[in-house]
């Protein structure tokens, strides 16, 4: 019998240590994943791992198995045009996936936005990333463009961008 139940929520300044672990664990488990490095962002500061949190333009969700976090995702509101966000830094734990608990990462997001005003979501993904093209696309995303990158783990490989308006 499965007795695990999944919640999600934003993370507060109390959450800052498991933010940080949970996204150090997603760097260095799937380097090729994520736009920053694994070294780039353990030697940040403390207040920047604060100000990512306490920030009122992004939101930090945890997933959570019970009590315990098992993964985490963000959203960024444009600096530029605050009417447009960014999804970012989604990672769940290996033996997690597959339950279909990126409708909690992609819902609370999208919700997030709504609050605040947001009326365009953007996000992107490495080309070979295959399940972020399926949840993005089970959302209604639409390409928008790609482009070259140089992938932390040191590939070079497409970008592949989309847009939802909300």
């Amino acid at each position: 019998m499965n007795t695990a139940s999944y919640t999600i929520r934003q993370f507060s300044i109390a959450d800052v240590d498991a933010y940080k672990r949970i996204r150090l664990e997603a760097l260095e488990k799937e380097p090729g994943m994520f736009g920053n490095s694994h070294a780039m962002e353990a030697a940040m500061p403390h207040e920047d791992w604060v100000n990512r949190i306490v920030n009122p333009e992004h939101a930090r969700f945890g997933l959570y198995c019970n009590d315990e976090l098992i993964g985490l995702t963000a959203i960024i509101i444009d600096a530029e045009n605050p009417a447009e966000a960014y999804m970012t830094q989604s990672y769940i734990r290996k033996e997690h996936r597959g339950k279909g608990l990126s409708t909690l990462l992609y819902d609370a997001r999208i919700a997030w936005a709504k609050e605040n005003g947001v009326k365009v979501l953007t996000i992107s993904h490495r080309k070979s990333n295959l399940a972020s093209k399926a949840a993005n696309q089970k959302y209604g995303f639409v390409y928008h463009h790609t482009d070259s990158r140089t992938w932390p783990d040191g590939m070079t490989e497409d970008n592949v961008h989309y847009a939802l308006h909300i």
